[in-house]
């Protein structure tokens, strides 16, 4: 594994880097690398844990965000490519899903790549559903930020542009034709989530011909706040095996 080479994207959270799985963890629209700080010591027995940050947010601030999907995909392929590791698991939660999900196709089309091993999945609409569904308005965003921060109008000033230019990203997604993907595929979701439920987020099922699972986390919302994110880590570790 190439420990030396120093990335803006991909951040290391693991204390040491010594697992042939690297897990890639995607966040949710307007979030970076940071929240999945805490899953190194979770799930580092299993994978060597890396947060994506992308243009726009925390040390990339200065960069404008992306605004292509297949460019900031682009981007991750050769990112993760450069790690070296001869396998990954790829995470995605919320729009991070839809991330995560058309990375590991542009990963299997890659030449030099790593084997896409595992995709795991939390708090999304199916890529089919998702396409079909209607475009939310810019009304909806506050609906991503963490509630402890709802009330502090100088983050949210910094939040909600990063929050808009994210799901500008994934506003006019288009679910790929290509071959279904045959890596093992989990899917979690919150019990408590309201926009999100078991029927919602079945059809996931349809897009690997390998075994796939779907997983319910008790007491957690969309965004998995509070005790349900370290819950989410553990649901993420049991998953990767």
């Amino acid at each position: 594994m190439n420990t030396s080479r120093h990335s803006q994207a991909l951040i290391p959270w693991s204390t040491e880097i010594r697992n042939e799985t690297a897990l890639v963890c995607i966040p949710w629209a307007g979030a970076g690398a940071t929240p999945f700080r805490a899953w190194g010591p979770v799930v580092g027995d299993a994978a060597d844990v890396y947060g994506v940050r992308l243009a726009g947010r925390e040390s990339r601030q200065t960069e404008p965000p992306g605004t292509v999907l297949a460019d900031t995909v682009a981007e991750l392929v050769r990112e993760v490519t450069a790690l070296g590791v001869p396998r990954v698991a790829l995470f995605g939660h919320c729009s991070g899903a839809l991330l995560a999900f058309e990375l590991a196709h542009a990963l299997r089309r890659s030449a030099g790549a790593p084997e896409v091993g595992h995709l795991l999945v939390a708090s999304q609409l199916p890529p089919r559903a998702y396409a079909e569904a209607p475009v939310r308005s810019d009304d909806d965003l506050t609906r991503f930020v963490p509630e402890d921060l709802r009330s502090e109008p100088e983050l949210l000033e910094l939040l909600l542009p990063i929050l808009a230019a994210d799901m500008r990203l994934v506003s006019d997604y288009g679910h790929s034709a290509s071959a279904p993907l045959d890596t093992r595929l989990t899917v979690v979701y919150g019990a408590e989530d309201e926009h999100l439920d078991r029927a919602a987020v079945d059809g996931w099922r349809a897009e690997t011909t390998g075994a796939a699972e779907l997983r319910e986390v008790a007491g957690a919302d969309h965004l998995f706040g509070g005790a349900a994110w370290p819950a989410l880590a553990g649901c993420v570790r049991d998953a990767l095996g």
